[in-house]
């Protein structure tokens, strides 16, 4: 692991395009990905008694225990950490409650990260999430389960914001623009956090 690794914490709404920032940001940073919706997907397809849990959980639009989340997340974080060509992490969507961006702070002070770590939040409103979240038709995009993750981020997610606020480590994200000029302001927010 090189010396200035740095960790990224990247939050939004479901279909605020997390996804597709991220990859465009690792592109270019030679970052490596920690989605814990990703890894939810992947685990859910083992059909034993963890997998069918999450596959229900997520079905119906609910959150996944935060010690299940956080062992993917160390099991993740350890493999990808030994990557030598890597210049750090990006946490896609996670943390999604305030005591998980605790611990993961307690992770990055553990592996000596913690002044290398940065939280982006891409705001769009719930309205453009609804839109753009059944505009793409995934099992797990019906409207009333996607109103019921809109919730939860309120009352879960937004504390995770403030916090990264209030310890002057988040980064502000205009949404709701064209993907090349969300890039483009994210570029121009990280470039100093990647330059130290």
């Amino acid at each position: 692991m090189k010396d200035n690794f740095k960790i990224l914490v990247f939050l939004g709404k479901s279909g605020s395009g997390k996804g597709t920032q991220v990859e465009l940001l690792a592109q270019k940073y030679n970052l490596r990905i920690i989605s814990s919706g990703n890894l939810l997907r992947e685990r859910k397809k083992q059909d034993d008694f963890v997998g069918r849990r999450i596959s229900e959980i997520i079905d119906k639009g609910g959150l996944v225990a935060t010690p299940i989340i956080f062992h993917l997340w160390l099991h993740e974080l350890e493999r990808l950490r030994e990557d030598e060509n890597a210049s750090g992490i990006i946490f896609e969507g996670s943390p999604r409650k305030l005591y998980e961006a605790y611990m993961l702070n307690e992770t990055m002070e553990f592996y000596q990260l913690a002044g290398n770590t940065m939280a982006l939040h891409l705001d769009i409103s719930d309205q453009e999430s609804l839109k753009r979240l059944l505009a793409r038709g995934r099992n797990d995009d019906e409207e009333q389960a996607i109103r019921k993750r809109l919730g939860w981020y309120q009352k879960e997610v937004m504390p995770v914001i403030d916090f990264y606020q209030a310890e002057g480590k988040l980064i502000h994200i205009q949404g709701e623009q064209a993907i090349e000029n969300v890039h483009k302001e994210i570029l121009e927010k990280v470039h100093s956090f990647f330059e130290k």
